[in-house]
């Protein structure tokens, strides 16, 4: 099952990494332009960010939140279901 995440995952993140590379070759202001998290939370990304007091986890949830693109946050939860695939036992 997990396996399967990962491959739609993947899948997900193809797309919208293409979308997204397409609309910024062709300097087109749209959602796949710059889509990263934020635009998904939209104003409670500060609270977020925030919830946790200690600074390196801070600045790692901020590019996370910010500046990382949304293709690139998809790739990687597909790499977290990969590894969750690889060492569970399937019933």
């Amino acid at each position: 099952m997990f396996t399967k995440l990962g491959i739609y995952s993947i899948l997900i993140g193809f797309f919208v990494g293409v979308f997204g590379g397409i609309s910024k070759f062709m300097k087109v202001d749209n959602l796949w332009a710059d889509l990263t998290i934020s635009k998904f939370t939209g104003e409670h990304s500060d609270t977020i960010v925030g919830f946790i007091p200690v600074g390196f986890i801070q600045e790692g949830l901020s590019y996370l939140i910010y500046e990382l693109p949304f293709a690139g946050a998809i790739f990687g939860l597909s790499l977290i279901f990969f590894m969750i695939g690889a060492f569970l036992k399937e019933q």
